[in-house]
């Protein structure tokens, strides 16, 4: 099942203009609009030449964010040996909304490792078992409850599990891993990196050894969007660009929310990264 977009356009901008501290007055000022048309298009009403005044604005991208606009466009289906995504419903039964989670396994060893838990690990644990995998760690991009969510169950069903966790956003009974650091997996190896914004110690954890990078971005970047970051909005801004755009342009992006989508898509399709 391909996973929808996580954002429309219309939260795209509401992002861009809360990070920016630009109300809807400033931003009806600033695009040369009144500020019925600026809350039509907040509402989801899509105009594209009120999107393209708009847009300069807010420092979004014209034509990324009228593409968004239309719903033209999804990214290809990514899968990748050794890597599996699981997406599920957040809060538990509300098909609204979902999380996702991530199962990393070396093939030779049969050592895994889980990244965030998603709002239940039923379908993972599974996995898990079928494939007789031996997990060693949990690596958690940040603590929002709906990265979480199912921690619990993965510890009772499979014992103590190392678990990570930034020294910035400590989580009981969680080691610290620092920016910078690596930690070995068979013959995969994942880097740390502090990519802060969204939340105040996110992570991001780059995996080398599979047939692509990979980056489990957490709520640090989606498809076409990013994670809301009112309150550090240009340092997230900064973290995104410089830990994980500036990856491969096949680097596998693996985020909390929506679908896999590459460095190559985002750069050339994100209204927040790309210059068209």
């Amino acid at each position: 099942m391909q996973i929808p977009i996580e954002d429309n356009f219309e939260d795209v901008l509401m992002k861009a203009a809360t990070g920016r501290s630009i109300g809807k007055l400033e931003l009806a000022q600033k695009a040369g609009l009144s500020v019925d048309a600026v809350n039509g298009l907040l509402a989801g009403r899509a105009d594209e030449a009120l999107l393209r005044k708009v847009a300069p604005a807010l420092q979004l991208a014209p034509e990324a964010l009228v593409q968004l606009a239309r719903n033209s466009w999804q990214p290809e289906s990514i899968q990748l040996d050794g890597l599996k995504i699981y997406n599920t419903p957040f809060p538990s039964g509300y098909e609204g909304m979902s999380v996702n989670s991530f199962l990393l396994w070396d093939h030779a060893s049969r050592r895994a490792a889980i990244f965030d838990t998603g709002a239940n690990a039923k379908q993972m644990l599974a996995d898990i078992a079928a494939m007789d995998l031996k997990v060693e760690h949990l690596f958690l991009t940040h603590t929002h409850r709906d990265h979480i969510a199912a921690y619990s169950e993965i510890v009772q069903t499979l014992g103590p599990v190392d678990t990570f966790a930034s020294e910035r956003e400590q989580y009981p009974g969680a080691h610290i891993i620092r920016h910078g650091e690596t930690i070995d997996l068979g013959s995969l190896k994942i880097e740390a990196r502090l990519t802060s914004g969204h939340s105040r110690g996110g992570m991001t954890f780059v995996i080398y050894g599979l047939d692509h990078t990979a980056a489990i971005v957490g709520d640090a970047l989606f498809s076409l969007s990013m994670g809301g970051a009112h309150r550090a909005f240009e340092l997230a801004l900064k973290n995104i660009r410089e830990q994980i755009l500036s990856l491969h342009a096949s680097t596998v992006i693996c985020p909390g929310h929506g679908p896999m989508t590459t460095v190559a898509d985002e750069l050339q399709r994100n209204p927040f990264f790309c210059q068209k």
